[in-house]
């Protein structure tokens, strides 16, 4: 499937951060094709690659399941710590556990919710690290266009794994630096989706977010911002 003018195959995402069963497995990829579909551009964050696809599922798997039946594949957390650790603070804020309540059980409405969390986060994350290239370097195969259609590398390089680890670093360094800038955040995405319900009242349709850009945009720069400096290193 062509994403971004890139053929990228969305069956041959990277391995789920969570324990997943085969049925899901192939729920979540007839949705994720029905969605690249609909040509959401303004969620290009978060549909532009593989990693971020499968980061896109990681959290619809847990929207879907709820917060007790969650169960991390501690093998394949090892092989992504960057997806793991924008998982892990996601997933423990108060407003994803208001959305996972609300989305439970419905796939179609965890799909929706995740593709906004991940473009909203990722989106924060770009921006936050811009400026900073060691970090942007290892942050920037999230979002980048690019031929993904490479099999998963079990085996990142030296270079890589220390890439990987001071991106880590720095994105627990500013959420916990930036605490309300982020939970702001995920307060607007949850603003955002509560919007979308009451204005559509078709939450579950993707069309319902189609041509929804400029209004993504207002909610997202409405957002509590600092001036805090960044992750140095």
């Amino acid at each position: 499937m062509l994403i971004n003018d890139i053929d990228i195959d969305v069956a041959k995402l990277e391995n789920p951060l969570l324990l997943v069963s085969e049925d899901e497995e192939l729920l979540f990829l007839r949705l994720i094709q029905q969605t690249l579909e609909h040509e959401l551009i303004q969620c290009e964050l978060a549909l532009a690659t593989r990693k971020s696809i499968s980061l896109v599922r990681d959290f619809w798997l847990a929207l879907y399941k709820g917060g007790e039946k969650l169960y991390i594949n501690s093998e394949h957390a090892l092989l992504y710590p960057i997806r793991l650790i924008i998982f892990e603070l996601v997933t423990q804020a108060e407003y994803f556990k208001h959305l996972s309540k609300k989305s439970i059980g419905d796939e179609s409405l965890s799909l929706i919710y995740a593709i906004i969390l991940v473009q909203f986060v990722l989106r924060w994350i770009k921006e936050r690290f811009s400026d900073n290239k060691e970090v942007n370097e290892a942050l920037k195969l999230l979002y980048r266009t690019t031929d993904e259609n490479a099999e998963d590398q079990l085996s990142p390089s030296r270079e890589q794994s220390i890439g990987q680890a001071i991106a880590v670093k720095a994105i627990r360094f500013e959420v916990r630096e930036n605490s309300q800038e982020f939970a702001s955040l995920l307060y607007q995405t949850y603003n955002f989706l509560h919007y979308l319900h009451d204005e559509q009242k078709e939450t579950t349709k993707l069309s319902a977010i189609r041509n929804m850009k400029d209004i993504l945009n207002r909610f997202y720069n409405n957002r509590y911002t600092t001036n805090k400096e960044t992750f140095t290193g």
